[in-house]
């Protein structure tokens, strides 16, 4: 029998963790899957086009001057669906870019099924955006229970998967902890932004001979770059990029100073207290202060309404403001508590009691 073919599209990590989970379910000896993916999904492919390394931009300005890449891209991909003309699109997060792609392949006529596994976040901000997708996917995979009000169209069908942190465990809760952690961004555009934060941290967990080690959890791609720009540091610090063993060492985190993103989520639902920070270009700030509907960045403090979980971002951005706040997330007990404690009263918002995975699954291996 003639086997399937899948074209899968994923362009950032966040994507990764969810198109490694999803493609490891699947029968290969049934399927080939040609795409876009990271370095833990490519062993799943065939023919694998670009590394999500390659999709550096953040922020509209830093988008702009790359779109010309982008471009170049998108029209290299939408020739080699074309060719191979595939049964199945996969689109995975990265709303922007595979939207873009999928629109050039209807205007091609491209009759084939297309998905997209991740909404684009049309209640924050862009909600237009939702009619637009519904007239080009033949389906939208749902993290969020609540987005099937904004995608509530016939022409559109919506699956909720839930969110992917259903995987992820708790930490063992102790008394002597080794490590604080720097999650420093998926992206090197993040954390050459943000380094100079994390550096000033640094300098003030060695001045103040706070007794803890520094962990941080990278991709491959990053950990040179890391380990060039910590080379310094007089604080003991592991970097690792070794995903499987992340629950080992997350076991042993105090605290974490978190770029904001799925990373702080993921933070949350171990029941790590974290402070999130995050640094956008200073005119993509103006410009998107008029346009996003939301007040915070984190997830669980856009859903609840409150700040759970402490953010300092964007233009509060600053050394002064920082080291405020992570001194009371060190040295204030009732303020890690009272954080852990909202966290876990509104996680439930965003889990299924299925894996979000074997949901994404089973329902590719029916449409296919």
């Amino acid at each position: 029998m003639k086997k399937k073919k899948i074209f899968v599209c994923c362009t950032e990590q966040s994507g990764e963790n969810i198109c490694f989970n999803i493609l490891k379910r699947i029968n290969h000896n049934d399927i080939e899957i040609d795409g876009v993916c990271g370095k833990r999904s490519e062993k799943f492919l065939t023919n694998k086009f670009y590394d999500i390394s390659e999709f550096k931009s953040i922020g509209l300005i830093e988008i702009i001057l790359s779109l010309r890449k982008y471009i170049k891209m998108i029209s290299t991909l939408k020739s080699k669906i074309l060719n191979k003309n595939y049964d199945l699109i996969i689109c995975i997060d990265s709303p922007d870019f595979n939207y873009n792609l999928v629109k050039k392949l209807r205007k091609q006529q491209f009759s084939k099924k297309i998905i997209q596994i991740v909404a684009p976040t049309v209640w924050a901000w862009r909600a237009s955006r939702a009619i637009k997708f519904s007239k080009l996917y033949d389906e939208i995979f749902l993290l969020f229970d609540f987005e099937k009000n904004y995608f509530n169209y016939p022409i559109i069908n919506t699956t909720f998967i839930g969110h992917p942190v259903f995987h992820i465990k708790k930490r063992i809760k102790k008394n002597n902890y080794k490590y604080i952690s720097f999650l420093l961004g998926s992206r090197e555009n993040e954390i050459n932004k943000l380094f100079d934060y994390f550096d000033k941290l640094e300098q003030y967990i060695s001045s103040n001979k706070i007794n803890y080690h520094i962990f941080i959890p990278t991709l491959p791609h990053l950990v040179d770059i890391i380990k060039f720009r910590t080379r310094n540091w007089k604080t003991v610090t592991f970097i690792s990029s070794e995903i499987d063993l992340f629950d080992k060492y997350y076991d042993d985190v105090f605290i974490s100073i978190t770029c904001s993103g799925t990373a702080s989520l993921e933070i949350a639902k171990r029941n790590i207290p974290q402070v999130v920070i995050y640094k956008l270009n200073f005119t993509t700030e103006l410009i998107l202060r008029h346009l996003v509907k939301v007040k915070n960045a984190c997830l669980l403090n856009i859903i609840s309404e409150k700040m759970i979980i402490p953010e300092v971002v964007n233009s509060q951005l600053t050394n002064r403001n920082l080291k405020e706040i992570f001194e009371k997330l060190l040295k204030s007990e009732d303020f890690r508590n009272n954080q852990i404690k909202n966290i876990n009263s509104y996680l439930p918002y965003i889990e299924t009691n299925e894996s979000p995975y074997d949901i994404s699954a089973k329902k590719i291996l029916s449409l296919i």
